[in-house]
């Protein structure tokens, strides 16, 4: 491996996290589907790939089964076939009104913005390809990306809050006023700093097992000072999100560096679990008691989004109506009188969004996701061949899945991008092993 290689999916990624914060950006966007493109190239070609473990196997073939589903929304029906799915009765009624004979058309009922989000996907499907076939990275440095890109948005975010003139805001629609980093809503901003946390406790729990006492002790002092940026980072966004997720995700991460038994570790994730439920709890009931936080107004929104966008799944929900058309089914269903000159481009919950957008056969998806994930997150937790870096993954790929809920930040290229690492080093992706720390060597051999 030259050294050239094993930067190129570390610096890919870090690359999302600065230029992938939000869809305004088109030509950064472009650019990385373009690189992701090349990346998923070299991947094809590698020599001598990695061998899969079972894991990534099963990951593959649900990455497999999205693309087939978007792939399905675009193949044009005939008129006798589309006109009987759920909700497309208003399409025909359009083209009687025309006067014009009904045409084929596809399930997604906006094809081009469904190839338009399909090509979002290329980022995370090529670093989730190339993490699971090719040698050449090593998943310290793809840790460090994530805490260096998160370290670069609170800088972003500090010169947003002390600028006054707004230069340092990247996008034309964005939270004025509020830390964004290098993105459009300071909520993704938040997640970025949320998952950079278990990724800086792999890297000390990593780097303190280094022999050398000067090492360690430089080791430490960065630890501290980029766990420093990050707490600093959270204070500025004033997000719900960081209220809520950000105590469990925290305690998780103490929990990865800490050597406990297993009975031990057991009881405190159980301890975790509670403390997110009653944040969760806290927030909903005492919302309008952190207004400093917005908590108040982003539940009372949140609640009307998914209400509305409830309504529309049960008329949309057994085909979907394509994926990345919410914002146009979504107007359909508003209340006239309700509407201003705010429009709603997302549900504010990516899995109602999936779920209006790709129907049942996307329900099924991320059910079976969540099963897989849920074994790989025991297996890292609770059995000997889990390693630091998977259980980060575990705390990393959970932050963003429990914020999904109550917000989009999968619609981004850059958490995607974190996404798609995560589930790559869950799934057994190593690149190049580093050496196994005393006491080690038989539990990672156990590994596939």
């Amino acid at each position: 491996m030259t050294q050239a290689r094993q930067f190129i999916l570390p610096g890919y990624l870090l690359l999302c996290l600065v230029v992938g914060g939000s869809s305004q950006a088109v030509w950064g966007n472009a650019a990385l589907q373009l690189l992701g493109v090349g990346i998923l190239s070299w991947a094809a070609l590698a020599p001598d790939p990695q061998l899969l473990t079972r894991s990534a196997r099963r990951l593959l073939w649900l990455t497999a089964a999205l693309v087939l589903l978007i792939l399905t929304q675009l193949v044009p029906l005939p008129p006798a076939v589309w006109t009987s799915i759920a909700g497309r009765q208003f399409i025909a009624d359009g083209f009687g009104q025309l006067g014009t004979n009904l045409p084929w058309m596809p399930i997604s009922q906006a094809p081009y913005d469904t190839i338009t989000t399909a090509l979002t996907l290329l980022p995370p499907l090529a670093l989730l390809i190339a993490l699971l076939r090719v040698r050449d990275w090593n998943v310290g440095w793809m840790l460090a990306a994530i805490v260096t890109g998160a370290i670069l948005s609170v800088l972003f975010g500090l010169l947003q809050l002390t600028g006054g003139d707004g230069a340092w805001y990247f996008y034309k629609v964005t939270n004025i006023g509020v830390a964004v980093g290098a993105f459009a809503n300071g909520n993704h901003f938040a997640t970025l700093l949320l998952v950079a946390i278990p990724a800086l406790a792999a890297l000390a729990a990593l780097g303190l097992r280094k022999e050398d006492k000067q090492q360690r002790m430089l080791v430490s002092a960065v630890i501290l000072a980029a766990g420093a940026a990050i707490f600093v980072g959270a204070i500025m966004t004033s997000s719900a999100a960081a209220l809520l997720i950000g105590p469990p995700v925290v305690a998780s991460s103490i929990l990865l560096a800490a050597r406990l038994p297993k009975r031990r570790v057991k009881q405190a994730v159980l301890g975790i679990i509670i403390l997110l439920v009653l944040a969760a709890g806290s927030l909903a009931t005492l919302g309008n008691r952190f207004p400093g936080w917005g908590t108040n107004a982003s539940i009372e929104t949140r609640t009307g989004f998914w209400k509305t966008t409830a309504t529309a799944i049960r008329t949309e929900g057994l085909t979907g109506s394509g994926i990345g058309t919410f914002e146009k089914v979504y107007s359909r269903f508003e209340d006239p009188s309700a509407v201003d000159r705010f429009y709603v481009n997302h549900a504010h919950s990516d899995y109602l969004e999936l779920a209006l957008e790709g129907g049942i056969p996307a329900i099924v998806l991320m059910f079976l996701f969540l099963i897989w994930w849920s074994g790989r997150a025991r297996e890292a937790w609770f059995q000997p061949t889990g390693t630091t870096e998977q259980k980060s993954a575990v705390i990393a790929s959970a932050a963003i899945l429990i914020h999904s809920v109550f917000d989009y930040p999968l619609r981004t290229a850059a958490i995607m991008a974190v996404m798609a690492t995560s589930l790559a080093v869950l799934a057994g992706a190593k690149g190049r092993i580093r050496p196994a720390p005393p006491g080690e060597q038989l539990a990672r051999h156990a590994t596939l």
